[in-house]
């Protein structure tokens, strides 16, 4: 409550006091510098030139630092010990990766690319260490499991431009030249530089950017053809060489975070969702929590409408409330996620134009850069778009019209039987929620697929293109009919008992499945793949023993991580699709119609509530550990979210226009001048969302004072190189 309370008040202007408010933020002191992008720079060149430098004894001593850096490492398997090898001077730690090669990959292709993973990074390979799992009776694949030093962790980190906090609390890009200052606390120890989600996404980065050579043009034993600079492991999951990568969950940190996340009495512990999961996790609870506090003050407004609509009409002036609320809520968002990105070190991190792993294409010269890239004609991504993908969508939307309209044509008929006052009459609105509910299950997977098949190039376009088309068939799915009651019928009545219906009925059936399902998968999933699945044990053990033959060793049949693996390998993946999804229809229902169903708000934060501790326990008890992901917003839903908020002026405008006490204030004037008054107010209220979204800035003051600070470092910088030169 204390952000949006800051989030009400914001300031226009720099105070005088710039760097004190700054240091109250972030808890830094009362001046700090932050250096600049090419301060680090010119660092990194330097460090890229050390072996024939005296720096280069400086880092090797930074690699055996002892006295005040600590390192823990887990248990050290008997075969390390007898059989040391140069790619593993120390011994093997968490295991940051698991690596699960397809039924059907060839052995030297499998070899291969572990000898690109172990390899030197100047002979194109990332020098992280691998471990084989031990086979058991049940083995149907090849797993690895991969790891890597806290020295090249951070090594990697500096490459891949994270942010970090120093000594003096500021937060700059982290350097493994300056490893020193960025030991804030005299207690933390080199492995405490680095959260677990980092950890994760540098372990992922470092094998994504292992890259094909000049002289490669496919993976050996394979027909999987290569470029020049293609991500060689891409490419191998792309073809399901390799048929799952994943990591195994901290089963320490996540029963810590657990025991603080599920207490209903406590505020979720955000920093750390974000420091296990990733910042896009992270994001999503944060927006969550964020959406339910602010769901309180219509929740009271509700329940203030619901005393009052016996005595007074209420409609106009909730119409007029709902649409200052929804715009206000969504612009402190802004400055909440704002100051989330930048105290996470992403703000300033942008979407990089490289193919996602799917995008397929004719190898064909890069225009800009020469090199041999995947091509996919732009029109044939249009023709899809437009010749399959919308006749598709258009045609759901058909269906979608039919069952809303049929429904009625049934209430109609059960009224004729059995009466208008029958309970019978709300069985055709139960069956309509409990179809909405299987068809958002249907329409996800149809979205992805269709999006799969219009191949767009970047990450950035694909879940842009995934997420309007989950907008479009959710809001007909779920709001067409409402749309119906409201401006075909105008029966208010029968809309506000079908909107309260398909609320409790739709979050209810959702809780149920998305906690059951991953329940049950966990309970029985590994007792069906032991019945149902054969095992390839025989053919498995000859490949092992050549990758003894490699120097590749296995863990201790008894290392509790291959108990672990066999266990979540079997879990459902998580991602925060389904989520947002959930949450955008319920945001819908809450905005579109609630002025003549005031309890949506109570229903709404009743449910959030609940589900974000159900959430917090299915994440960290049902689900695979997800791939962290850095983010600084949330992306395609901010749009989503805004586009509710525009077409919900218009539905409380027309349910206004339709109010029978407006119809009697109305009674004197003409149709016409009754008409365009109500486009008057439609134009009044979208003019006063422009005005809000004008007068609250997207970014905390304190967050554009560290920026422009940031920004008058580097000029400095650039002024200090000019004068050297």
């Amino acid at each position: 409550m204390e952000d949006i309370k800051e989030n009400l008040m914001p300031n226009l202007h720099f105070a005088e006091n710039d760097g004190e408010e700054l240091a109250e933020e972030i808890g830094l002191p009362a001046r700090p510098t932050i250096p600049s992008l090419l301060q680090r720079n010119s660092q990194i060149n330097l460090i890229e030139k050390m072996d024939h430098s005296g720096e280069q004894s400086k880092l090797n001593e930074l690699r055996q630092r002892k006295g005040p850096v600590r390192f823990s490492h887990p248990k050290v398997s008997r075969q390390d010990k007898a059989h040391p090898t140069d790619d593993d001077q120390e011994p093997f730690g968490e295991s940051l990766m698991v690596l699960e090669f397809g039924e059907n990959s060839p052995v030297e292709a499998i070899q291969w690319i572990m000898d690109k993973i172990r390899g030197r990074r100047v002979d194109g390979g990332m020098e992280l260490m691998v471990r084989k799992e031990p086979l058991s009776k049940d083995s149907k694949t090849i797993i690895f499991h991969l790891s890597a030093s806290h020295m090249k962790l951070l090594e990697i980190a500096d490459d891949m431009g994270f942010m970090k906090r120093t000594k003096s609390g500021i937060i700059r890009n982290f350097n493994v030249a300056c490893l020193d200052e960025f030991f804030y606390d005299e207690n933390m120890a080199l492995e405490d530089i680095l959260t677990p989600a980092d950890r994760q996404i540098i372990i992922k980065y470092a094998l994504e950017t292992i890259k094909a050579a000049d002289d490669e043009h496919r993976i050996p034993g394979t027909k999987i053809i290569l470029y020049h600079g293609q991500s060689i492991i891409q490419a191998a999951q792309s073809a399901e060489l390799i048929a799952n990568l994943y990591s195994l969950h901290d089963k320490r940190k996540m029963k810590e975070l657990r025991h603080r996340w599920i207490k209903p009495t406590r505020v979720q512990p955000i920093d750390e969702i974000r420091d296990y999961f990733g910042e896009s996790v992270g994001m999503y609870f944060s927006f969550l929590g964020f959406y339910t506090y602010a769901l309180v003050v219509p929740t009271v407004f509700g329940f203030l409408q619901l005393g009052l609509s016996e005595e007074t009409e209420t409609v106009p002036f909730f119409c007029v409330f709902y649409v200052v609320w929804m715009k206000v809520f969504l612009e402190l968002w802004k400055r909440k996620s704002s100051s989330h990105a930048y105290r996470w070190g992403t703000i300033t991190m942008t979407n990089l134009d490289e193919p996602r792993p799917g995008y397929y294409g004719k190898l064909a010269r890069d225009p800009i850069t020469g090199k041999w890239t995947p091509q996919y004609p732009k029109w044939k991504t249009y023709v899809q778009m437009y010749c399959v993908t919308a006749p598709i969508i258009l045609l759901c939307m058909g269906i979608a019209a039919f069952v809303t309209i049929f429904q009625f044509y049934v209430e109609a008929y059960l009224a004729e039987l059995f009466g208008p006052d029958a309970y019978i009459l709300y069985l055709p609105s139960v069956v309509n929620a409990i179809y909405i509910a299987v068809s958002t299950l249907a329409y996800d997977r149809l979205a992805t697929y269709l999006t799969d098949k219009e191949n767009h190039r970047t990450q950035s376009q694909y879940e842009r293109h995934r997420v309007n088309k989950l907008i479009v068939l959710e809001f007909v799915n779920n709001f067409l009919c409402l749309f119906y009651i409201a401006f075909i019928l105008q029966d208010m009545k029968m809309l506000k008992t079908q909107l309260m219906m398909q609320l409790i009925v739709l979050q209810f059936l959702q809780n149920v499945f998305e906690n059951l399902y991953p329940y049950l998968k966990k309970k029985v999933g590994l007792k069906i793949v032991r019945l149902f699945v054969k095992s390839n044990y025989d053919k498995l053990k000859q490949a092992h023993e050549s990758y003894d033959e490699m120097g590749l060793r296995s863990l201790d049949d008894d290392d509790p991580r291959v108990i672990q693996n066999r266990k979540e390998t079997i879990l459902e993946e998580y991602n925060t699709y389904d989520d947002y999804l959930e949450l955008y229809i319920q945001f819908g229902y809450v905005v579109l119609f609630s002025s003549v169903a005031p309890l949506t708000a109570f229903w709404a934060i009743l449910n959030n509530v609940i589900e974000i501790r159900l959430d917090a326990y299915k994440l960290c008890s049902f689900f695979k550990r997800p791939f962290a992901r850095r983010t600084k917003n949330i992306g395609a839903w901010q749009l989503a979210f805004e586009t509710l908020a525009v077409i919900s002026i218009l539905t409380n405008c027309g349910i206004l226009y339709l109010s029978p006490h407006m119809r009697e204030l109305g009674a004197g004037i003409t149709r016409e001048a009754y008409t365009l008054t109500f486009l008057i107010i439609e134009h009044v209220l979208l003019g006063l969302t422009w005005f809000i979204y004008k007068a609250i800035p997207d970014t905390p003051h304190w967050v554009r004072v560290a920026l422009a600070k940031a920004e008058h470092e580097s000029r400095q910088a650039l002024k200090r190189e000019v004068r050297k030169q």
